[in-house]
């Protein structure tokens, strides 16, 4: 009898654990994505150029680079984490499965994360000085590290354990549509209210926008992972984490440095105004990587799936016509920055910013080929070859400091610009062949997608 009524518990912890997984096709979770990204990327665009109108070319750009930054070392403190817990949670059948991704989550948010947190506000504040707008800019770029992390975290799990829902509006730029809209809105109160305090002041709104949506996630996760651990075994937890998940945290570092670094050096080589003008182009520019992105966040757990049954065939046709959608909607958005770039970046930004109409060009046209490469990164971290992703992401990280650092010094922001789309069609082959390599199949766009998988593959 005590065995009967343990087994119904866990049968029914694993359908409130698993809620929704498999019961939603990719196409249906596309239709909740694709409007929640493009309602993050407006919101994203509309927190920049209230930021960009506050801050002025003297330090928009350096908001930017904060931004950035603070993304950066609150993905790297998750050790991989988050992107290991997507994969083993949209294919775990048992409690213990889920406990031990738990335990782990738990363990990087109690260690790495604070530490990551605490160490970055110390280095902004050798950076801005000890006076009162440093101090602030130092403790708000802190906290803005430990809800970035908090916000991978959670929206990974969601999705791996078949909220997708949730976890659409929290996927996205800068932390989902919800994340977003609550910062734009944040942002826009402060300079309503305090148009003179800068920095530390659109810092503040875009730190207050995570409060609310990561309450909820924390709630909604809550409810859907097992608990019962207890508090002595948190060390040998993060131990287990980083012994399993490394491989991940160097890739997704690699990765997410591919399509920043270049801001970074523009930061430390070209003048604060030149700064600016490349974070603008790289703005709008990044309403090109929505497809692709869209595509690769909704299907990563049928990736991880297809890859676990060996199905080389099914999984090839998948990646193909994944591409395939991912380039027609990327050209549509391509051609009226190709045609008018600077009458763009004047509309959104302001006259100032029309300088940066060539590096725009150039940026949108590797956005573009990265869209017909198609998914080839995320299906090999999913195939479990992600150290083959951190090996090419880190060689295109090197190679486009070294170019972009020698370019921006001779051509300035067009240079670091034209620098940024060689290498990244450099980084694109060379995930394309690694898969080629590892997988035996091709992840390019094909001119016959079977657009019915979309309907048939769960999500």
């Amino acid at each position: 009898m005590v065995g009967k009524h343990a087994s119904e518990r866990t049968g029914s912890a694993l359908r409130v654990a698993g809620a929704g997984r498999r019961q939603m096709s990719l196409f249906g979770s596309l239709m909740y994505f694709v409007p929640s990204y493009f309602l993050s990327i407006g919101s994203f665009l509309g927190l920049n150029i209230v930021a960009a109108r506050m801050l002025g070319t003297s330090d928009f750009g350096y908001f930017a680079v904060l931004v950035n930054l603070t993304t950066l070392v609150g993905q790297l403190a998750l050790m991989g984490v988050h992107r290991a817990g997507l994969r083993e949670a949209a294919s775990a059948d048992s409690l213990e499965t889920l406990g031990h991704l738990r335990r782990g989550v738990r363990a990087v948010l109690l260690i790495p994360l604070p530490i990551a947190a605490a160490a970055t506000a110390g280095g902004i504040l050798l950076w801005r000085g000890s006076d009162a707008r440093g101090i602030a800019t130092a403790a708000l770029s802190g906290l803005l590290v430990f809800f970035a992390g908090y916000q991978k975290v959670s929206a990974n799990f969601l999705r791996g354990l078949g909220h997708v829902r949730a976890a659409s509006m929290l996927t996205g730029r800068s932390g989902g549509a919800l994340i977003v809209l609550a910062q734009a809105l944040c942002v826009l109160l402060v300079a309503w209210l305090a148009p003179d305090s800068g920095l530390p002041g659109v810092l503040a709104g875009t730190a207050a926008g995570f409060l609310m949506p990561l309450a909820w996630s924390w709630w909604m996760l809550r409810r859907s992972m097992p608990h019962g651990e207890g508090p002595n075994r948190t060390w040998q937890d993060l131990r287990s984490v980083v012994k399993r998940d490394w491989r991940f945290a160097v890739s997704q570092t690699g990765g997410f440095l591919n399509s920043t670094v270049e801001l970074w050096v523009a930061g430390a080589v070209l003048t604060a105004g030149a700064t600016s003008l490349y974070a603008a182009s790289l703005r709008i520019g990044s309403l090109l990587l929505v497809p692709s992105t869209a595509l690769q966040v909704v299907f990563s757990p049928a990736l991880a799936r297809l890859a676990k049954k060996e199905d080389r065939r099914q999984l090839e046709a998948l990646v193909r016509t994944a591409a395939t959608v991912a380039s027609a909607v990327c050209g549509v958005l391509w051609l009226p920055i190709l045609v008018a770039p600077g009458l763009i970046l004047s509309i959104v930004f302001g006259a100032g910013f029309k300088a940066a109409a060539p590096a725009l060009m150039f940026l949108t046209t590797g956005y573009l080929l990265n869209s017909i490469s198609g998914l080839s990164a995320t299906t090999l971290s999913m195939a479990h070859h992600e150290g083959d992703v951190a090996v090419i992401n880190w060689c295109g990280v090197a190679a486009r400091v070294a170019s972009g650092a020698m370019c921006s010094v001779i051509w300035g922001v067009t240079g670091l610009a034209a620098s940024s789309m060689v290498i990244a069609t450099l980084h694109y082959s060379a995930s394309w062949l690694a898969a080629r390599r590892r997988l035996s199949i091709s992840t390019h766009a094909t001119l016959r997608p079977r657009l019915s998988l979309l309907s048939r593959i769960p999500g």
